[in-house]
This record gives structure tokens, C-alpha cells and sequence, in this order.
């Protein structure tokens, strides 16, 4: 387990990172403070040269480099040696830092000790999940330039987190939002481990905030997670698959007599199919023969004639409609109206497979289903459970019913191109 860091260690990261970012060359700055912070964190002075390459190759840097910590006199050769002294304000950083005994703990001011914090502060220590968590933005948060034993305690977690997080200084002089928002900045951490972005472009927006945040829309284009990003200088790390325009409505690659068709409720899972048919040439989606893909755009039922239409233009004897969508009081009113507008012209009924790995992944996620996100849909006629819960097994279908009569949602963005 990673040990954690002194306050002596804390500020020399931070001065470290501030030298070097104004004076590294341009190419370099971005990684100041990897640098930085991979130099203290190897907590002995002095350092061997393979230390000291191996924190500068981490983060692509070299001899140059080496160069450049010398002349800023971050490093000093040791004499007598073959490593380097690291310097902090002109001084030579402690090696393994010393830390409190339990008797000093006991002995220690009272309003340092961990149980005197304010409850504010206390709030960081255990994030809510998404359906818990009260209403929260970034309204409201005043930067913060003093210095308390609560606001430093916060630092030093900053601190702890990737130095991309926090680097250009925004993070840490406003602390409530890391307070606000501590579960999302450790999956930001989590996620720019070892990488140099936020997703690597095959998921869409969507799916990478599901799949980071158990949220799919806190990467929308005017969420708080979005300015986030922005004040943390990590608008451009975010690197989804481009978005794809709304007026390709379906993809059938050729007539069939009996045919078959998936209709998607959202836009991505839509494009993940037709991709894997267009692109791929595959036949089956999730092991299920199909013949084509239609989206829905969440709005398809509103006019009844509008997939009617559609299927009598494909000259068909008979046609299936697997219908898949969010696992949701609206996502199932869908299945249930789109099974009342048939009227006896083509069968519809939920495309199985789909939801059975939605219900599978959430089970993981979330075994309490009351975790999964919140809706406003209280109001909404429970309907379309009866069409879905014959083809789950017993826990599937005790799973569904605790979301659905719960008011949750199980986004159609848990699945992916690569489960399909």
C-alpha cells in the first residue's frame, strides 16, 4: 500500500512541480508534475542515477532532461558518488520520512486530531454512489488561499491523485470540489494511469462516462463533469469515438423474406450494431440472428405509423422486432406501446440477450439495484415487465423489478461494441 505523504513531502511536490512547469522546455511541462512528485515519492537522498531515469522515462523524458534538473539545481551530483541530491528550495529533501507515533498522535493539538475535523471535511472520506448522492454542481465554489489542518488534509489526497489532476493549480486552491466530487476524480486518477488520455476512442461519450463514473451523462457536452475537466486543464485528455449524425435511422444491407430487426432506443448502441454488420460483416448480434438495425431515438412510438411505415417499405412476408432499450420505467413503456402499434402487422418482443448482459453487468456493479442511477420517472405507469420477464432467470427478474419499481436505470450504455 502506497504510504502517505508527510506535509514536508507535500510541499516539495508542490514546489518542485512549479519550478519545473514554468521552466522545463514547452515539450516537457505537461509531465512536471509526475516528475515532481516521482522524485519525492521515491523517499531516499541521495538517489540512484537508475531511480532517477526510471522516474524521468516514465513519464518520456531522458538525458536532456537529467540536464535540465542539474542546471535548475533540482538535482545535485553526489560527492563522492555516482547519484544525486534532491534539492527542495535550494536544501536537501529527508530521506524516509518519520512519521508520528501513536504518542505523539495522542499528544497532538486537539484541533489536529482526525475526530476534531468538521463534518464538511469528514464528508470526503466516503463518496456516495450515483443514486445516493444529493444534488451537487460546481456553483458556489470560492477558491481557497488559507492554510487550516482540515483544507491541508485535503490537499495532501490531491496530491495523491494523478499530477494532471491538480497541475495547473485549480484543484487545489478549491478543495471543496474535491469534496464534491472525490468518487469522480479517483476514477480520473484510476483511468490516466499508465495512460496519456481519458479513453482511447473506441467507446462513445456515453459509454465512457458510464464506464468510468456509473453515470452516462456526466460527460455531457454542458455537464458539471465536463467543466470539471475544463478547470482542471483536462479538456482535451477526453478521447471517445466521434459522434455519429442523427439522420441515419437504419442500416438493412438486403431484402429478406423473414426478417428479422433490432430496434435501439439510443443513438450509441445503434452505431455499435450497425458497425459490427456494416464493418464487420457480422450476422449475429450477441449470438442472435439479425437481419438489420433500426434507431429509435427513445421517440419511436410517439408516431404510431413511423416504423409501420418502414417495415412495409422492406417488401417482407413477415418481419420480428427485437426491441432493446434502457432498462427503465419509460425504456419498458416503449417495448410495451411499440407492441401495441404493431396491431398484428409484425411481432414484437425484447431483444433478450441484451438485456439479460445490461441486468449482469449492473448485478456486478451495483448488487444493491437501489444504487443504480435515479430518475424522475416516479410518476410513470409501470409497464412492459411482462413482456421481458419470462426470458430472465429468478434473480434476473428480482433484479429488474427492484429497478423498475424503484425508479432506477440501467443505461443501454453498459454494453459496448466489444460485448457484441
Amino acid at each position: 500500500m502506497a504510504q502517505k505523504l508527510t506535509e514536508q513531502e507535500h510541499d516539495a511536490i508542490v514546489s518542485l512541480a512549479k519550478l519545473l512547469s514554468k521552466e522545463l522546455p514547452v515539450q516537457q511541462r505537461s509531465v512536471s508534475g509526475g516528475i515532481a512528485s516521482g522524485l519525492v515519492r521515491l523517499r531516499k537522498n541521495p538517489l540512484g542515477r537508475e531511480d532517477v531515469m526510471g522516474v524521468l522515462t516514465k513519464y518520456g523524458a531522458g538525458e536532456p532532461t537529467l540536464k535540465d534538473l542539474l542546471d535548475l539545481h533540482v538535482l545535485e551530483r553526489e560527492k563522492g558518488g555516482e547519484g544525486y541530491v534532491l534539492l527542495a528550495g535550494g536544501t536537501p529533501t529527508l530521506g524516509p520520512a518519520k512519521h508520528a507515533n501513536s504518542k505523539d498522535e495522542k499528544n497532538a493539538r486537539p484541533e489536529t486530531r482526525p475526530e476534531s475535523r468538521p463534518q464538511a471535511i469528514a464528508r470526503a472520506e466516503r463518496p456516495r454512489p450515483p443514486a445516493r448522492r444529493p444534488a451537487r454542481s460546481l456553483a458556489g465554489l470560492d477558491t481557497v488561499r488559507k492554510q487550516t489542518p482540515e483544507l491541508e488534509d485535503i490537499r495532501r489526497k490531491i496530491i495523491d491523485l494523478d499530477p494532471r489532476l491538480w497541475i495547473n493549480g485549480w484543484l487545489l486552491s478549491t478543495p471543496e470540489a474535491y469534496v464534491r466530487f472525490e468518487r469522480e476524480l479517483r476514477a480520473l486518477d484510476a483511468a490516466l494511469a499508465g495512460s496519456a488520455s481519458i479513453g482511447d476512442g473506441t467507446l462513445s461519450t456515453r459509454e465512457l462516462s458510464y464506464h468510468l463514473f456509473g453515470d452516462e451523462k456526466f460527460l455531457a457536452l454542458d455537464s458539471d463533469g465536463r467543466k470539471l475537466l475544463h478547470l482542471m486543464g483536462l479538456s482535451d485528455a477526453v478521447v471517445t469515438r466521434p459522434q455519429t449524425k442523427l439522420e441515419l435511422m437504419h442500416h438493412i444491407p438486403k431484402h429478406h423474406r423473414h426478417l428479422r430487426l433490432v430496434v435501439s432506443e439510443n443513438l450509441d448502441p445503434w452505431v455499435n450494431m450497425r458497425n459490427a454488420m456494416f464493418l464487420d460483416g457480422r450476422k449475429r448480434i450477441l449470438d442472435e440472428r439479425v437481419h438489420g438495425v433500426v434507431f429509435g431515438n427513445g421517440y419511436i412510438v410517439d408516431d404510431p405509423h413511423k416504423l409501420p411505415d418502414l417495415i412495409a417499405s422492406l417488401g417482407a412476408e413477415d418481419v420480428r422486432v427485437l426491441y432493446w432499450g434502457d432498462i427503465d420505467r419509460a425504456g419498458l413503456s416503449i417495448l410495451a406501446k411499440l407492441a401495441s402499434v404493431a396491431d398484428g402487422c409484425f411481432e414484437v418482443e425484447p431483444f433478450v440477450p441484451a438485456y439479460r448482459l445490461m441486468l449482469r453487468r449492473a448485478m456486478k456493479r451495483f448488487p444493491d439495484p437501489l444504487e443504480n442511477e435515479e430518475t424522475d420517472q416516479g410518476g410513470v405507469r409501470v409497464e412492459g415487465l411482462e413482456l421481458l420477464e419470462p426470458a430472465l432467470k429468478p434473480k434476473e427478474t428480482s433484479y429488474l423489478r427492484a429497478v423498475i419499481e424503484g425508479a432506477r436505470l440501467i443505461p443501454q450504455e453498459i454494453v459496448t461494441a466489444a460485448d457484441l
